[in-house]
Protein backbone atom coordinates (compact mmCIF):
# COMPACT_ATOMS: atom_id res chain seq x y z
CA UNK A 1 0.00 0.00 0.00
CA UNK A 2 1.39 3.47 -0.84
CA UNK A 3 2.60 5.49 2.15
CA UNK A 4 2.95 9.28 2.55
CA UNK A 5 6.26 10.42 1.14
CA UNK A 6 6.46 7.62 -1.44
CA UNK A 7 7.11 8.38 -5.10
CA UNK A 8 3.85 7.80 -6.99
CA UNK A 9 5.29 7.20 -10.46
CA UNK A 10 7.17 3.96 -9.59
CA UNK A 11 4.07 2.68 -7.80
CA UNK A 12 1.92 3.30 -10.85
CA UNK A 13 4.49 1.62 -13.10
CA UNK A 14 4.59 -1.36 -10.76
CA UNK A 15 0.81 -1.68 -10.94
CA UNK A 16 0.88 -1.52 -14.74
CA UNK A 17 3.64 -4.15 -14.90
CA UNK A 18 1.68 -6.50 -12.64
CA UNK A 19 -1.45 -6.11 -14.73
CA UNK A 20 0.47 -6.73 -17.97
CA UNK A 21 2.12 -9.87 -16.59
CA UNK A 22 -1.16 -11.28 -15.32
CA UNK A 23 -2.90 -10.50 -18.61
CA UNK A 24 -0.25 -12.47 -20.47
CA UNK A 25 -0.91 -15.38 -18.11
CA UNK A 26 -4.66 -15.12 -18.72
CA UNK A 27 -5.37 -14.15 -15.12
CA UNK A 28 -7.31 -10.96 -15.83
CA UNK A 29 -10.27 -10.54 -18.19
CA UNK A 30 -10.06 -8.56 -21.42
CA UNK A 31 -10.43 -4.79 -21.05
CA UNK A 32 -8.95 -4.55 -17.57
CA UNK A 33 -5.95 -2.47 -18.66
CA UNK A 34 -8.16 0.09 -20.38
CA UNK A 35 -10.34 0.19 -17.30
CA UNK A 36 -7.31 0.91 -15.12
CA UNK A 37 -6.14 3.60 -17.55
CA UNK A 38 -9.50 5.28 -17.11
CA UNK A 39 -9.14 4.99 -13.37
CA UNK A 40 -5.70 6.64 -13.45
CA UNK A 41 -7.12 9.44 -15.59
CA UNK A 42 -9.71 10.06 -12.90
CA UNK A 43 -6.89 10.19 -10.38
CA UNK A 44 -5.14 12.88 -12.40
CA UNK A 45 -8.35 14.86 -12.93
CA UNK A 46 -9.22 14.60 -9.27
CA UNK A 47 -6.08 16.37 -8.08
CA UNK A 48 -6.72 19.83 -6.65
CA UNK A 49 -4.99 22.71 -8.50
CA UNK A 50 -4.17 26.21 -7.24
CA UNK A 51 -3.79 29.49 -9.20
CA UNK A 52 -0.35 30.73 -8.18
CA UNK A 53 -0.35 33.90 -10.37
CA UNK A 54 -1.08 36.19 -7.43
CA UNK A 55 1.56 34.43 -5.35
CA UNK A 56 4.12 34.95 -8.13
CA UNK A 57 3.28 38.70 -8.23
CA UNK A 58 3.79 38.95 -4.49
CA UNK A 59 7.11 37.14 -4.83
CA UNK A 60 8.29 39.64 -7.50
CA UNK A 61 7.22 42.54 -5.27
CA UNK A 62 9.18 41.00 -2.42
CA UNK A 63 12.26 40.72 -4.64
CA UNK A 64 12.00 44.44 -5.53
CA UNK A 65 11.44 45.61 -1.99
CA UNK A 66 13.83 43.20 -0.39
CA UNK A 67 17.02 45.22 -1.07
CA UNK A 68 18.02 47.46 1.88
CA UNK A 69 20.68 50.26 1.67
CA UNK A 70 21.62 53.26 3.83
CA UNK A 71 21.30 55.53 0.82
CA UNK A 72 17.57 54.88 0.66
CA UNK A 73 17.05 56.46 4.14
CA UNK A 74 15.36 59.89 3.79
CA UNK A 75 17.33 62.81 5.38
CA UNK A 76 15.16 65.67 4.05
CA UNK A 77 13.08 67.63 6.61
CA UNK A 78 10.97 70.79 6.69
CA UNK A 79 12.65 71.91 9.92
CA UNK A 80 15.26 74.66 9.26
CA UNK A 81 18.68 73.14 9.48
CA UNK A 82 17.18 69.69 10.09
CA UNK A 83 18.72 68.03 7.04
CA UNK A 84 22.20 69.06 8.13
CA UNK A 85 21.52 67.70 11.60
CA UNK A 86 20.32 64.36 10.13
CA UNK A 87 23.49 64.04 8.02
CA UNK A 88 25.73 64.74 10.98
CA UNK A 89 23.87 62.24 13.12
CA UNK A 90 23.87 59.67 10.22
CA UNK A 91 27.63 59.88 9.90
CA UNK A 92 28.00 59.52 13.65
CA UNK A 93 25.93 56.29 13.81
CA UNK A 94 26.79 54.91 10.36
CA UNK A 95 28.38 51.73 11.77
CA UNK A 96 25.30 50.97 13.84
CA UNK A 97 23.04 51.74 10.88
CA UNK A 98 24.98 49.40 8.60
CA UNK A 99 24.71 46.61 11.23
CA UNK A 100 20.96 47.02 11.52
CA UNK A 101 20.54 47.11 7.73
CA UNK A 102 22.62 43.91 7.36
CA UNK A 103 20.42 42.06 9.88
CA UNK A 104 17.25 43.28 8.20
CA UNK A 105 18.63 42.28 4.78
CA UNK A 106 19.47 38.76 6.00
CA UNK A 107 15.95 38.38 7.42
CA UNK A 108 14.40 39.61 4.19
CA UNK A 109 16.50 37.18 2.13
CA UNK A 110 15.39 34.26 4.30
CA UNK A 111 11.73 35.28 3.99
CA UNK A 112 12.06 35.59 0.22
CA UNK A 113 13.67 32.14 -0.14
CA UNK A 114 11.02 30.55 2.07
CA UNK A 115 8.24 32.23 0.13
CA UNK A 116 9.76 31.11 -3.20
CA UNK A 117 9.92 27.52 -1.96
CA UNK A 118 6.28 27.58 -0.89
CA UNK A 119 5.21 28.90 -4.28
CA UNK A 120 7.10 26.09 -6.02
CA UNK A 121 5.46 23.45 -3.81
CA UNK A 122 1.99 24.77 -4.58
CA UNK A 123 2.66 25.18 -8.31
CA UNK A 124 4.25 21.71 -8.79
CA UNK A 125 1.97 19.72 -6.53
CA UNK A 126 2.20 16.56 -8.71
CA UNK A 127 5.69 15.91 -7.33
CA UNK A 128 4.25 15.41 -3.87
CA UNK A 129 1.88 12.86 -2.33
CA UNK A 130 -1.53 14.12 -1.26
CA UNK A 131 -4.17 12.31 0.73
CA UNK A 132 -6.62 12.26 -2.18
CA UNK A 133 -4.06 10.65 -4.51
CA UNK A 134 -3.11 8.10 -1.86
CA UNK A 135 -6.76 7.19 -1.41
CA UNK A 136 -7.19 6.67 -5.16
CA UNK A 137 -4.15 4.38 -5.30
CA UNK A 138 -5.46 2.45 -2.32
CA UNK A 139 -8.64 1.86 -4.30
CA UNK A 140 -6.60 0.49 -7.22
CA UNK A 141 -4.79 -1.96 -4.91
CA UNK A 142 -8.11 -3.07 -3.46
CA UNK A 143 -9.48 -3.63 -6.95
CA UNK A 144 -6.52 -5.77 -7.91
CA UNK A 145 -7.04 -7.79 -4.73
CA UNK A 146 -10.71 -8.19 -5.62
CA UNK A 147 -9.77 -9.68 -8.99
CA UNK A 148 -7.47 -12.13 -7.23
CA UNK A 149 -10.37 -13.11 -4.93
CA UNK A 150 -12.84 -13.24 -7.81
CA UNK A 151 -15.69 -15.76 -8.17
CA UNK A 152 -14.84 -19.36 -8.91
CA UNK A 153 -16.24 -19.09 -12.43
CA UNK A 154 -14.39 -15.90 -13.37
CA UNK A 155 -11.86 -16.02 -16.23
CA UNK A 156 -9.09 -15.42 -13.70
CA UNK A 157 -10.19 -18.31 -11.49
CA UNK A 158 -10.65 -20.62 -14.47
CA UNK A 159 -7.17 -19.81 -15.76
CA UNK A 160 -5.70 -20.41 -12.32
CA UNK A 161 -7.52 -23.73 -11.99
CA UNK A 162 -6.29 -24.76 -15.45
CA UNK A 163 -2.68 -24.15 -14.38
CA UNK A 164 -3.19 -26.10 -11.17
CA UNK A 165 -4.77 -29.04 -12.97
CA UNK A 166 -1.91 -29.11 -15.48
CA UNK A 167 0.61 -29.10 -12.62
CA UNK A 168 -1.23 -31.95 -10.89
CA UNK A 169 -1.40 -33.95 -14.11
CA UNK A 170 2.32 -33.49 -14.65
CA UNK A 171 3.06 -34.58 -11.07
CA UNK A 172 0.80 -37.61 -11.44
CA UNK A 173 2.43 -38.57 -14.76
CA UNK A 174 5.86 -38.41 -13.10
CA UNK A 175 4.62 -40.47 -10.15
CA UNK A 176 2.80 -43.12 -12.20
CA UNK A 177 4.69 -46.41 -12.47
CA UNK A 178 4.03 -48.40 -15.63
CA UNK A 179 6.54 -51.27 -15.78
CA UNK A 180 6.89 -53.60 -18.77
CA UNK A 181 5.83 -56.60 -16.65
CA UNK A 182 2.38 -57.31 -15.23
CA UNK A 183 1.47 -57.30 -11.56
CA UNK A 184 0.55 -60.97 -11.87
CA UNK A 185 4.04 -61.77 -13.17
CA UNK A 186 5.60 -59.84 -10.28
CA UNK A 187 3.49 -61.59 -7.65
CA UNK A 188 4.20 -65.00 -9.16
CA UNK A 189 7.94 -64.30 -9.04
CA UNK A 190 8.19 -62.86 -5.53
CA UNK A 191 5.04 -63.55 -3.47
CA UNK A 192 4.59 -67.20 -4.32
CA UNK A 193 1.99 -69.36 -6.04
CA UNK A 194 -1.74 -69.30 -5.39
CA UNK A 195 -1.49 -72.34 -3.14
CA UNK A 196 1.43 -70.88 -1.15
CA UNK A 197 -0.49 -67.67 -0.50
CA UNK A 198 -3.66 -69.54 0.46
CA UNK A 199 -1.68 -71.60 2.96
CA UNK A 200 -0.17 -68.43 4.38
CA UNK A 201 -3.53 -66.63 4.87
CA UNK A 202 -5.90 -69.51 5.70
CA UNK A 203 -5.81 -68.67 9.43
CA UNK A 204 -6.77 -65.06 8.65
CA UNK A 205 -9.68 -66.14 6.43
CA UNK A 206 -11.03 -68.41 9.16
CA UNK A 207 -11.44 -65.40 11.47
CA UNK A 208 -14.18 -64.10 9.14
CA UNK A 209 -16.43 -67.15 9.32
CA UNK A 210 -19.99 -65.88 9.86
CA UNK A 211 -19.03 -62.25 9.16
CA UNK A 212 -20.38 -61.82 5.62
CA UNK A 213 -20.00 -59.71 3.63
CA UNK A 214 -16.24 -59.11 3.66
CA UNK A 215 -14.43 -56.56 1.49
CA UNK A 216 -10.81 -57.27 0.57
CA UNK A 217 -8.97 -53.99 -0.14
CA UNK A 218 -6.20 -54.40 -2.71
CA UNK A 219 -7.25 -57.97 -3.45
CA UNK A 220 -4.56 -58.56 -6.10
CA UNK A 221 -5.02 -61.89 -7.87
CA UNK A 222 -7.92 -62.80 -5.56
CA UNK A 223 -6.39 -65.69 -3.58
CA UNK A 224 -7.85 -64.42 -0.30
CA UNK A 225 -11.29 -63.96 -1.90
CA UNK A 226 -11.17 -67.59 -3.02
CA UNK A 227 -10.27 -68.65 0.52
CA UNK A 228 -13.28 -66.77 1.92
CA UNK A 229 -15.60 -68.27 -0.68
CA UNK A 230 -14.31 -71.76 0.16
CA UNK A 231 -15.28 -71.06 3.78
CA UNK A 232 -18.76 -69.94 2.74
CA UNK A 233 -18.12 -66.25 3.42
CA UNK A 234 -19.61 -63.73 0.98
CA UNK A 235 -16.75 -61.59 -0.25
CA UNK A 236 -15.81 -58.97 -2.83
CA UNK A 237 -12.63 -57.07 -3.59
CA UNK A 238 -11.29 -53.82 -5.01
CA UNK A 239 -8.02 -53.67 -6.95
CA UNK A 240 -6.14 -50.70 -8.39
CA UNK A 241 -4.41 -52.71 -11.12
CA UNK A 242 -6.93 -52.94 -13.96
CA UNK A 243 -5.51 -56.15 -15.42
CA UNK A 244 -5.58 -57.94 -12.07
CA UNK A 245 -9.16 -56.78 -11.49
CA UNK A 246 -10.22 -58.02 -14.94
CA UNK A 247 -8.48 -61.35 -14.38
CA UNK A 248 -10.30 -61.78 -11.06
CA UNK A 249 -13.65 -61.19 -12.74
CA UNK A 250 -12.78 -63.76 -15.42
CA UNK A 251 -12.24 -66.25 -12.59
CA UNK A 252 -15.76 -65.55 -11.30
CA UNK A 253 -14.78 -63.25 -8.46
CA UNK A 254 -16.57 -59.99 -7.63
CA UNK A 255 -13.75 -57.49 -8.10
CA UNK A 256 -14.06 -53.72 -8.68
CA UNK A 257 -11.31 -51.76 -10.37
CA UNK A 258 -10.43 -48.61 -8.42
CA UNK A 259 -8.76 -46.99 -5.44
CA UNK A 260 -9.31 -49.09 -2.32
CA UNK A 261 -9.87 -46.30 0.24
CA UNK A 262 -12.07 -44.26 -2.13
CA UNK A 263 -14.16 -47.35 -2.95
CA UNK A 264 -14.61 -48.10 0.75
CA UNK A 265 -15.66 -44.51 1.45
CA UNK A 266 -18.38 -44.80 -1.20
CA UNK A 267 -20.10 -47.75 0.48
CA UNK A 268 -23.03 -47.43 2.85
CA UNK A 269 -22.45 -47.23 6.58
CA UNK A 270 -22.88 -50.46 8.59
CA UNK A 271 -22.84 -52.46 5.35
CA UNK A 272 -19.91 -54.83 5.97
CA UNK A 273 -19.17 -57.63 8.39
CA UNK A 274 -15.42 -57.59 7.75
CA UNK A 275 -12.64 -55.71 5.96
CA UNK A 276 -9.16 -56.90 5.06
CA UNK A 277 -6.17 -54.92 3.84
CA UNK A 278 -3.35 -57.40 3.30
CA UNK A 279 -0.02 -55.88 2.30
CA UNK A 280 -1.73 -52.59 1.38
CA UNK A 281 -0.96 -49.77 3.82
CA UNK A 282 2.73 -49.65 2.86
CA UNK A 283 1.48 -48.46 -0.56
CA UNK A 284 -0.62 -45.64 0.92
CA UNK A 285 0.19 -42.09 1.92
CA UNK A 286 0.06 -41.14 5.62
CA UNK A 287 -3.21 -39.29 4.98
CA UNK A 288 -4.75 -42.37 3.37
CA UNK A 289 -3.73 -44.56 6.33
CA UNK A 290 -5.56 -42.20 8.69
CA UNK A 291 -8.56 -42.09 6.35
CA UNK A 292 -8.66 -45.89 6.22
CA UNK A 293 -8.80 -46.11 10.01
CA UNK A 294 -11.59 -43.54 10.18
CA UNK A 295 -13.73 -44.63 7.24
CA UNK A 296 -13.50 -48.41 7.79
CA UNK A 297 -15.01 -48.09 11.25
CA UNK A 298 -18.18 -46.48 9.87
CA UNK A 299 -18.65 -49.19 7.21
CA UNK A 300 -18.59 -52.16 9.59
CA UNK A 301 -21.52 -53.35 11.63
CA UNK A 302 -21.13 -53.46 15.41
CA UNK A 303 -18.73 -56.27 16.21
CA UNK A 304 -17.30 -56.21 12.67
CA UNK A 305 -13.66 -57.21 12.19
CA UNK A 306 -10.87 -55.50 10.28
CA UNK A 307 -7.46 -57.06 9.63
CA UNK A 308 -4.58 -54.96 8.31
CA UNK A 309 -1.38 -56.85 7.50
CA UNK A 310 1.82 -55.08 6.49
CA UNK A 311 5.60 -55.39 6.64
CA UNK A 312 7.25 -55.00 10.04
CA UNK A 313 9.75 -52.08 10.05
CA UNK A 314 11.01 -53.36 13.41
CA UNK A 315 12.76 -56.21 11.59
CA UNK A 316 15.90 -55.34 9.66
CA UNK A 317 15.51 -58.65 7.83
CA UNK A 318 12.41 -57.14 6.18
CA UNK A 319 14.37 -54.32 4.55
CA UNK A 320 17.02 -56.69 3.27
CA UNK A 321 14.53 -59.11 1.71
CA UNK A 322 10.98 -57.91 1.05
CA UNK A 323 10.23 -54.22 1.53
CA UNK A 324 12.51 -52.75 -1.12
CA UNK A 325 11.89 -55.65 -3.45
CA UNK A 326 8.61 -53.99 -4.46
CA UNK A 327 9.19 -50.57 -6.12
CA UNK A 328 5.58 -49.56 -5.44
CA UNK A 329 6.05 -49.62 -1.67
CA UNK A 330 5.80 -46.11 -0.29
CA UNK A 331 6.53 -45.97 3.45
CA UNK A 332 6.70 -48.68 6.10
CA UNK A 333 4.14 -48.15 8.86
CA UNK A 334 5.36 -48.80 12.40
CA UNK A 335 3.05 -51.10 14.39
CA UNK A 336 2.99 -48.73 17.37
CA UNK A 337 1.87 -45.87 15.13
CA UNK A 338 -0.77 -47.94 13.32
CA UNK A 339 -2.16 -49.13 16.64
CA UNK A 340 -2.29 -45.52 17.87
CA UNK A 341 -4.14 -44.34 14.72
CA UNK A 342 -6.84 -47.01 15.01
CA UNK A 343 -7.33 -46.48 18.73
CA UNK A 344 -7.58 -42.74 18.14
CA UNK A 345 -10.23 -43.40 15.46
CA UNK A 346 -12.45 -45.01 18.12
CA UNK A 347 -12.14 -48.76 17.50
CA UNK A 348 -13.40 -50.82 20.43
CA UNK A 349 -10.52 -53.31 20.52
CA UNK A 350 -7.12 -53.14 18.75
CA UNK A 351 -4.27 -55.65 18.98
CA UNK A 352 -1.07 -56.50 17.10
CA UNK A 353 -0.25 -60.03 15.94
CA UNK A 354 3.24 -60.93 14.66
CA UNK A 355 3.45 -62.95 11.45
CA UNK A 356 5.91 -64.48 8.92
CA UNK A 357 9.05 -65.28 10.96
CA UNK A 358 12.27 -65.41 8.91
CA UNK A 359 13.43 -68.88 7.81
CA UNK A 360 14.98 -70.78 10.69
CA UNK A 361 18.22 -71.21 8.76
CA UNK A 362 18.76 -67.43 8.63
CA UNK A 363 18.42 -66.84 12.38
CA UNK A 364 21.56 -66.67 14.54
CA UNK A 365 22.20 -69.77 16.68
CA UNK A 366 23.86 -70.04 20.06
CA UNK A 367 26.85 -72.36 20.07
CA UNK A 368 26.83 -75.29 22.44
CA UNK A 369 28.45 -74.37 25.74
CA UNK A 370 28.03 -70.61 25.22
CA UNK A 371 27.87 -68.58 28.45
CA UNK A 372 24.74 -66.74 29.57
CA UNK A 373 25.89 -63.30 28.37
CA UNK A 374 26.65 -64.56 24.87
CA UNK A 375 23.30 -66.32 24.64
CA UNK A 376 21.50 -63.13 25.76
CA UNK A 377 23.37 -61.03 23.18
CA UNK A 378 22.50 -63.46 20.38
CA UNK A 379 18.85 -63.32 21.44
CA UNK A 380 18.93 -59.51 21.33
CA UNK A 381 20.50 -59.56 17.85
CA UNK A 382 17.87 -62.01 16.62
CA UNK A 383 15.13 -59.72 17.91
CA UNK A 384 16.62 -56.76 16.05
CA UNK A 385 17.71 -58.48 12.87
CA UNK A 386 15.28 -61.38 12.56
CA UNK A 387 12.03 -60.23 14.13
CA UNK A 388 8.85 -61.35 12.28
CA UNK A 389 8.70 -59.92 8.78
CA UNK A 390 5.04 -58.90 9.00
CA UNK A 391 2.47 -57.92 11.57
CA UNK A 392 -1.31 -57.86 11.50
CA UNK A 393 -3.47 -55.27 13.22
CA UNK A 394 -6.82 -56.72 14.32
CA UNK A 395 -9.54 -54.22 15.17
CA UNK A 396 -13.13 -54.71 16.31
CA UNK A 397 -15.78 -52.08 15.96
Amino acid sequence: MPTPGADIDPLIEDIRARVAARRRDGFYPEGLEADLDSHFARVARGRRTTDVTALRDLLISLEVRGAFHRGRIQLDTSVPGGSQVHRVIGKTISRQTEGVLQQVQEFADAVRQTFAGLVDIVEYADTHVHADVTAQLDAVWERLAAFERGPVDSPAAVADLRRRVEALEAAEAARRFDPPYTADEFESAFRGSDEELKARYRDVAERFAGRSPVLDLGCGRGEFLELLIELGVGASGVELDERLAADGRRRGLEVTHGDAVAHLAGLGDDSLGGITALQLVEHLTPAQVVELATVARTKLVDGGLLVVETVNPGSLYTFAHSFYLDPTHSTPVHPAYLEFVFKHAGWRHVEIEWRSPPPAGDVLEVADGADTVTAANVARLNQLLFAPQDYALLALR
